[in-house]
């Protein structure tokens, strides 16, 4: 049924593809934007459509959270910052493992609406209890499911997790990319992956087209087991009887690059540690991966600064997510964009909002339909309040510390 048409007047509409429009408007109708320009023209352009005036305020498009893990929600506080990676890892199995279904389910759903409250509006969330997600109700965010699998305990549990992973990917992956949950593949990271596994699941991710997450190069632990075939993460995971022949010679990202394991289009998340041959291998590649930063759980880990420069220069699109609650103490995109900033003074704070909006829809192969105000976009927008000069907008979003209006028809 073609519902009536609704026109949205700002005082300023930020549509993110295109400069920034001053009593700007937005025509929406089923959902889906279907202009956007001068109040005026398109009050003539559109002269039956339902009229709301929002006032003084910033419209544009929702935040997308690139990296989010929703299951661990109930972690908030749990774990101390400034720990080392594997006793983190430690603390963190503790409390997964004890929880029962319906907790994870609480969580999932607390945590969507925290991330929902601050205006995120999509998020790609890993998860690690597939089972669940069936017991989820329904979802004011539009979610991208990665299915999480690894192969620490042999090769059958990465077995059993791309059987599951496949057969939740043969009932969900909807062809329609207006489906409020979509399907991804993340085998989590190579400590706990091995190369067969990420090869398998490089193979889904091109076969079903969804989207290929993985871990990587996220601590000096995991370097120090790859280079040197030691340290506490080396004899942490040998203790699970992990085949360690992978160990002693090269980073984790030449293991993954030199074999051809990560399909173009994957999504790299942290990417903290990094050799020189590191750099020389991902400079010829800067167009074929998504680059994802945590800020804030980089900072609970207390870690080197982040080298936005190098992927900026070799033409890596960053993105930006919020972690878990196991390293973060909230699901709050702002914050992250905030922190990120004070690290990058230099870039334009319209260069940091495409982190959060057209960056991650192109990676989530959504680019057109999010991250944008722009005819054939879903209408997921958010409403910030502004009543100051047109050069300033930019950066009053950048530094907003209030709830946003969240508008999705």
């Amino acid at each position: 049924m073609l519902l009536q048409p609704v026109l949205y007047r700002a005082r300023y509409a930020m549509p993110m593809s295109t400069p920034l429009l001053e009593n700007g408007a937005v025509v929406v109708q089923n959902g889906v934007i279907v202009a956007v320009g001068n109040y005026a023209d398109l009050k003539c352009r559109f002269p039956s459509a339902i009229y709301h005036d929002l006032g003084d305020v910033i419209l544009m498009p929702g935040l997308i959270n690139a990296h989010c893990h929703l299951d661990y929600t109930m972690m908030r506080n749990q774990l101390q910052p400034g720990i080392s990676f594997t006793k983190w890892i430690q603390g963190l199995n503790k409390i997964k493992f004890s929880l029962q279904e319906e907790n994870v389910v609480a969580a999932m759903v607390q945590g969507w609406e925290e991330l929902y409250s601050w205006g995120c509006t999509s998020v790609a969330n890993i998860v690690s209890f597939p089972g669940l997600l069936e017991k989820l109700p329904a979802s004011p965010l539009r979610l991208w499911q990665l299915i999480e699998v690894m192969d620490i305990r042999g090769p059958q549990q990465g077995k059993e997790g791309l059987l599951i992973a496949e057969s939740f990917f043969n009932k969900n992956n909807e062809s329609d990319g207006g489906e409020k949950i979509k399907v991804g593949i993340s085998p989590h990271a190579p400590p706990t992956t091995s190369q067969e596994l990420y090869r398998g699941s490089a193979y889904l991710a091109q076969q079903y087209h969804i989207p290929f997450c993985t871990h990587l190069a996220e601590s000096e632990e995991e370097f120090e087991m790859f280079m040197q075939g030691s340290g506490v993460l080396f004899n942490f995971l040998k203790s699970f009887g992990r085949d360690m022949s992978d160990c002693g010679f090269q980073t984790p990202l030449q293991a993954l690059l030199n074999n051809d394991l990560l399909p173009r289009g994957a999504l790299l998340v942290h990417m903290n540690c990094l050799t020189s041959k590191d750099r020389e291998l991902l400079a010829q590649r800067g167009n074929d991966f998504f680059i994802i930063h945590c800020p804030k759980t980089h900072r609970f880990f207390e870690r080197a600064p982040f080298d936005w420069r190098f992927f900026q220069q070799n033409k890596y699109r960053l993105l930006l997510g919020t972690d878990s609650l196991a390293s973060n103490d909230e699901l709050n995109l702002f914050s992250e964009i905030q922190l990120f900033a004070a690290t990058a003074p230099e870039l334009a704070p319209e260069e940091i909002l495409k982190m959060v909006t057209l960056n991650p829809a192109e990676a989530l192969g959504m680019k057109g339909k999010l991250g944008e105000l722009n005819a054939g976009a879903f209408a997921d927008m958010i409403a910030i309040p502004f009543s100051g000069k047109k050069r300033e907008a930019a950066e009053v979003v950048l530094h907003n510390k209030n709830f946003p209006v969240t508008c999705r028809l």
